[in-house]
């Protein structure tokens, strides 16, 4: 009786906030809403948008972990110098400035990994003819079968992380994602001396923005009720 009662209180809160509601539509987002409590051991966040923020997240953070087991192989080589590394050798020659903003690094900690990359050899710079206050860097030969070698071990992480999924859901959510990545890679590149705020402004409206985070306000009002509920089932 107790499941009976939780489907029905289910129904009269997504009736209260849907206008029109079908039974169809009902099920399938009361489906998806349990399957989605099921996730992180049960801490799940209340609305959607940071469930799959959080859910791209852990997954990221993960594929960081697999990745720095698998570069122990390579002692003292971390992780990050294979992003800029991997970045210049597709870019070709590039400037520096343009690999910092690619990899979304702090200028100075940008500068320092480019400058033990090309200490160690694998990558060199010169002067850019067109900008003489700009530097331009490529990878060198020893830093291409660096490079390549790494391709070897980080291709571990991938594969334990990601062979189990079907190819078609693969593909579908790249395509799902791709607009996303390309629309941010542009964002954070013109994002300088921005704020958080000035960025949501201009993605979304300021009245918009508003009523995104006055419905953020009520929700996270309601967190203590929503946990008092989800632990008296």
């Amino acid at each position: 009786m107790s499941e009976l009662v939780t489907l029905i209180t289910a129904w009269e809160e997504y009736a209260q906030k849907n206008t029109t509601v079908s039974a169809t539509e009902f099920c399938m987002y009361f489906l998806a809403k349990e399957s989605n409590n099921q996730l992180f051991s049960g801490l799940t966040p209340p609305d959607l948008d940071t469930v799959f923020a959080k859910l791209i997240g852990r997954l990221a953070g993960m594929q960081t972990v697999y990745s720095k087991m698998a570069l122990q192989e390579i002692p003292g080589f971390e992780l990050e110098w294979f992003y800029f590394l991997n970045s210049i050798y597709q870019l070709k020659e590039v400037k520096k400035t343009q690999v910092i903003q690619y990899n979304f690094t702090e200028q100075t900690t940008g500068i320092d990994i480019l400058n033990k990359l090309k200490n160690l050899g694998y990558i060199t710079e010169r002067t850019d003819p067109d900008d003489k206050r700009a530097k331009l860097v490529s990878i060198t030969k020893t830093g291409e079968k660096k490079l390549f070698k790494i391709y070897q071990l980080l291709y571990k992480p991938t594969l334990l992380m990601y062979n189990d999924i079907d190819y078609k859901d693969k593909q579908l959510v790249i395509n799902i994602l791709t607009n996303t990545e390309h629309k941010h890679q542009e964002l954070l590149s013109n994002s300088r001396n921005k704020s958080i705020d000035d960025l949501l402004t201009e993605t979304l409206g300021k009245e918009k923005l508003a009523q995104m985070e006055l419905e953020q306000k009520k929700r996270i009002a309601g967190f203590p009720d929503a946990k008092r509920n989800k632990e008296s089932l």
